[in-house]
């Protein structure tokens, strides 16, 4: 019989078995950037819902707000994600837990690899909140450019009035101080930059409208991305929207809530009528006013909008 310290050099010396077990546990760690699916827009615009009805195909799985572009890619993202969801209360479903898939924690990008296995398309949900959206926007843009170039990205829009009543709304419901009116505007205002923005440089961008949703919208989608989307449609009710009217804004922010309102629908026309020349350069500061596409105008707008407020 083997004494006590031979024992123990039996369990602590080089197991091949062991290592192989180690190397297969993380030989799938390559993000597959072809494969990746991302949901974004600005807070309260619809994203979640979105995400929700993606989630219920058995070909997508979308993680709820885990801010990759923040993350410090450290071994516990499992551990620290969902603590972030239990304590918002949120019961555990693909929009919100993130599952036990290695012996050990791991870090995000062993996640989303592992659930590549599994699923045609893996991503997340993304929320871009009114306090610096700028800033925000930016390191989207760097992040996903550098690590999924060529992932499927749809941006969720809504009516500004809504998304800066319901915003400005639920921060106070939760007891928190609500982003000034201007700095809800402007951040919505920052997700129509980023969109027209991924939409120049990445290959795979679209749009969808919260008003606009239900099963057509839906049903392209699904075709687009290659999957059946065909419970989708019944995660949408229009009785449960609330809808709010500009006379609700105060009259010091009117203005500017006009402005992005117009925009906005400029937007929604362009994107129904097809995007036409999205890659026709164009020069914010020609003075030739024939010279710009209707996209190029809009980004001119949007910039004017920003700089001026």
């Amino acid at each position: 019989m083997l004494s006590t310290p031979q024992r123990l050099w039996q369990v602590l010396k080089s197991n091949p078995q062991r290592e192989e077990s180690l190397l297969t546990e993380t030989a799938d760690i390559a993000v597959p950037d072809d494969r990746g699916l991302f949901v974004i827009g600005a807070a309260r615009s619809g994203t979640t819902v979105f995400q929700n009805a993606l989630n219920s195909s058995p070909e997508i799985f979308l993680l709820g707000e885990p801010a990759l572009q923040d993350d410090p890619g450290t071994p516990d993202f499992a551990a620290r994600y969902n603590a972030m969801h239990r304590s918002w209360g949120n019961q555990e479903n693909k929009s919100s837990f993130c599952p036990p898939l290695f012996q050990q924690d791991a870090p995000w990008h062993h996640y989303l690899a592992r659930l590549a296995r599994h699923y045609r398309y893996v991503g997340s949900k993304i929320v871009v909140n009114p306090h610096e959206a700028a800033r925000t926007c930016q390191q989207l843009f760097e992040f996903h450019c550098r690590h999924f170039y060529r992932s499927c990205y749809v941006f969720t829009f809504r009516n500004p009035i809504d998304v800066l009543m319901s915003t400005r709304g639920l921060a106070e419901l939760n007891g928190d101080e609500a982003a000034g009116y201007d700095t809800v505007l402007k951040s919505f205002l920052q997700v129509m930059a980023l969109y027209i923005r991924f939409l120049r440089n990445l290959p795979s961008v679209r749009a969808v409208f919260h008003e606009d949703l239900g099963e057509a919208v839906l049903r392209d989608t699904g075709a687009w991305l290659g999957v059946d989307l065909g419970e989708a449609a019944g995660y949408y009710d229009n009785a449960r929207v609330r809808r709010y009217s500009l006379d609700q804004v105060p009259e010091h922010a009117r203005a500017l809530a006009e402005e992005v309102i117009a925009a906005y629908e400029e937007l929604r026309g362009q994107v129904a009528g097809g995007m036409r020349l999205v890659q026709l350069e164009q020069n914010s500061n020609h003075i030739d006013p024939a010279h710009f596409t209707p996209l190029g105008n809009l980004h001119r707008r949007i910039e004017g909008l920003l700089a001026a407020s």
